[in-house]
């Protein structure tokens, strides 16, 4: 009989995750709805785009071929990656990561002025702050020569004599 309850407890409990996962899966989607998550991905792909300037400059392109090398870029992301599939990562995360509630306190935040705001400027302010951390990184780029270098040299192949 205590089998038998305890089976009839997991099955209650197992559905009821099932369903609780369902409702923050739903809430998710709307989330990614409200703050217009669609641009906020293309925001963040083009905030990558700035190390695409560092291969620009390797190769010594110009600026007309420069925005060719980034829109083959942008074609690769946009039309090769699926798009759909990388929602629904997403859509996943946010539900695996936030409960109910919390993804509908979000959602109702992203729905005030503040938030709308704060949805549209993070493409551009992640493009900026990624911005920043290359210019800061370019900056000690010597120190992290210095700092590789013992390093590279003790794990270079050796000539075999």
């Amino acid at each position: 009989m205590i089998r038998v309850i305890g089976l009839v407890l997991a099955i209650i409990f197992s559905n009821s995750a099932f369903a609780d996962l369902g409702q923050r899966t739903e809430a998710a989607a709307k989330l990614f709805v409200v703050m217009d998550m669609d641009k906020q991905i293309a925001g963040g792909f083009e905030a990558m785009l700035p190390t695409v300037n560092q291969v620009a400059t390797n190769l010594q392109l110009d600026a007309q071929e420069t925005e060719e090398l980034k829109s083959i870029y942008r074609d690769w992301f946009f039309k090769d990656i699926d798009q759909e599939n990388l929602k629904n990562q997403i859509v996943d995360l946010y539900a695996d990561t936030f409960t109910l509630d919390e993804l509908q306190n979000i959602t109702e935040f992203f729905q005030t002025p503040t938030g709308k705001k704060l949805a549209a400027k993070s493409p551009e302010l992640a493009k900026l702050g990624a911005q920043f951390g290359m210019e800061a990184a370019q900056a000690k780029q010597q120190e992290l020569m210095q700092r590789l270098m013992p390093f590279i040299e003790k794990h270079q192949p050796q000539p075999q004599q």
